[in-house]
């Protein structure tokens, strides 16, 4: 289905910072999954500010829980992606009710089927017709509202458990092993209320646990190989790297090594964010953390064997490639060096020069959200490691996060404290 599922957070049963029940919106909301479109649309629905599923980068309509002049509703974004062209969505409506919210979500599907054009998102939209133009059919007639019949979530809980807890479990690269998948299972039939949630970080979190239990727990998972995430770093975050076709470097090994570097360092701060991509399409959100590392290769037009067949033009989604002459040219401003012209050329005639991994630095999720800047790339895993430690020694040191420092001496101030590290060192 072109419409993804609805991407939500726990109810405000379960997470006692939820404003509102965010299931409540996103059962009625996920009517639109079986609405044919011509191109993809994300959904998501957060309980607070803090945005946990990151619903503002990562879904067009991102509906964020308020409470304003005491009374709650929904802030509304539109636009948010990541990938090679990345767009943080851009607020559109304050506060809005459930009914209203239905029909703002019936605007955004009403001016895609009738303005969009083919493989436009939201973000494409905004860039084209301009923001105040979206921004006034989107809210048009929202007093309408609407009642869509909710899609009902089988694991949403019926009575009041704020005085317990979730219980979020390490899992770096998002994976777990058969056996640890079993053993999570009956941790949560025994402690929690039988059904597991993985977040967007890509781990496994246990709800409606009792304090009162966490050591029985933490024994448990210590038979196979698990512990809760309760120190060092939060998850380290992969996308599916050597096991996708699309991949340009091995996001797993370098996380796991930057796992044992977080070790040595004796780093314990559960906000500091690190994850790895193979592509520059960041499945793994690295526009969003501290430090970001997507795998990106360097391509090169051999003109002797190019013959202009354009088959290259359409795989490109930065529009980085134009034949002049009869041969392909590449905009080397706007090339992300995904890597995808390489594989479609028939004729080898755009070659690899150069591979590694691209470091942002600087992104943050949440109500602040932010994208990490480019710092550098095509770096091997050993100089993405050595960046890794000298970031990492100037946020235990500083005691804030790398986007504070950014902004406090600009990225190339930045790159030269790194520099001078690296060089005490």
């Amino acid at each position: 289905p072109t419409v993804r599922n609805v991407n939500v957070f726990y109810d405000n049963r379960i997470c006692p910072e939820a404003v509102t029940n965010p299931l409540s919106l996103a059962q009625k909301l996920d009517n639109y999954f079986y609405v044919p479109m011509p191109h993809k649309v994300k959904i998501g629905v957060a309980g607070c500010k803090r945005d946990c599923i990151i619903s503002r980068a990562l879904t067009d309509l991102a509906f964020i829980a308020v409470k304003k002049d005491g009374r709650k509703g929904y802030d509304v974004f539109v636009g948010g992606r990541l990938g090679l062209n990345p767009f943080l969505g851009v607020r559109m409506a304050e506060c809005l009710s459930e009914a209203e919210s239905q029909r703002f979500v019936q605007n955004y599907f009403d001016l895609l089927k009738n303005e969009g054009k083919k493989e436009e998102r939201g973000a494409d939209l905004i860039n084209r017709l301009g923001l105040e133009v979206v921004k006034g059919r989107l809210n048009q007639n929202l007093q309408e509202g609407s009642n869509l019949r909710p899609i009902e979530c089988t694991t949403k809980v019926s009575e009041n458990e704020s005085w317990k807890m979730i219980l979020r479990l390490r899992a770096t690269c998002g994976e777990v092993t058969s056996n640890q998948l079993r053993k999570i299972a009956d941790v949560s039939e025994q402690y929690g209320r039988g059904f597991v949630h993985f977040t967007v970080r890509g781990a496994p979190e246990i709800p409606c646990v009792e304090r009162g239990n966490l050591e029985y727990i933490r024994q448990e998972l210590r038979e196979v190989g698990m512990e809760i995430l309760d120190r060092g770093i939060d998850n380290l975050q992969s996308c599916f790297g050597s096991y996708c076709t699309e991949n340009n470097a091995d996001p797993q090994s370098l996380l796991r090594k930057i796992e044992q570097l977080v070790q040595g360092l004796g780093l314990n701060n559960l906000d500091i964010k690190i994850s790895a991509c193979g592509c520059p399409n960041s499945c793994a959100i690295a526009h969003l953390n501290d430090i970001g590392f997507y795998g990106v290769v360097k391509p090169e037009i051999v003109t002797t064997s190019c013959t202009g067949c354009e088959l290259c033009i359409p795989v490109c989604k930065r529009k980085a490639i134009k034949i002049r002459e009869g041969v392909a040219v590449i905009d080397e401003e706007k090339c992300r060096h995904c890597g995808q012209c390489l594989t479609v050329c028939p004729f080898d005639a755009i070659v690899e020069t150069k591979r590694g991994f691209a470091v942002l630095l600087g992104g943050q999720e949440g109500e602040h959200a932010r994208l990490g800047d480019i710092f550098a790339e095509f770096l091997s895993e050993e100089e993405a490691l050595k960046v890794t430690e000298e970031c990492l020694k100037l946020v235990k040191e500083r005691q804030v996060n790398i986007a504070t420092i950014i902004d406090e001496v600009g990225i190339k101030e930045f790159r030269k404290m790194l520099l001078a590290e690296s060089k005490q060192k």
